[in-house]
């Protein structure tokens, strides 16, 4: 009886001793916009993600590109480079950290209202980096709705 009950005791401390699945890989997802939509008198957009990093050495930076339903005449093809806050002071550390990307107009707003192309929608490309040079999964937000003035 009790090399049963000394067998549980051991089971359970295994499974209590188990370790986070955050590996050495770190994790961006997509948490909520702060606003259902923007217009043309939006002057800035919230964007909530969750970054995990499960050796802390994450870098300070969220890499992003905005996206469009309808294509910009000249669309955006590159990722610009977005600083998190601090969020790097936890090398060594598991990082599990909820991040706002405040966005903006000049930011979002790639479209001319009464001219040009009149995007319907929009949606973010992202990823982040830790100092190793592992990659998160480069992932898309859901689109959010551009609404525009009609024309008179």
């Amino acid at each position: 009886m009790k090399k049963l009950l000394l067998s549980f005791l051991l089971l359970g401390s295994l499974f209590a001793c188990k370790k986070d699945k955050v590996g050495t890989k770190p994790v961006i997802s997509f948490l909520r916009f702060g606003l259902p939509s923007v217009d043309s008198t939006t002057s800035q957009l919230d964007v909530v993600f969750r970054v995990k990093d499960g050796d802390g050495d994450i870098e300070n930076s969220i890499n992003w590109k905005i996206n469009y339903e309808q294509p910009l005449p000249d669309p955006v093809d590159k990722f610009e480079v977005w600083q998190m806050p601090g969020i790097g002071a936890n090398k060594g550390n598991s990082v599990n950290a909820e991040v706002t990307m405040r966005m903006q107009s000049i930011d979002f707003k790639g479209w001319v209202e009464d001219r040009g192309a009149r995007p319907d929608s929009l949606w973010l490309t992202v990823f982040v980096l830790d100092n190793a040079g592992n990659s998160s999964d480069t992932i898309n937000t859901p689109k959010i709705v551009i609404y525009k003035k009609r024309n008179q």
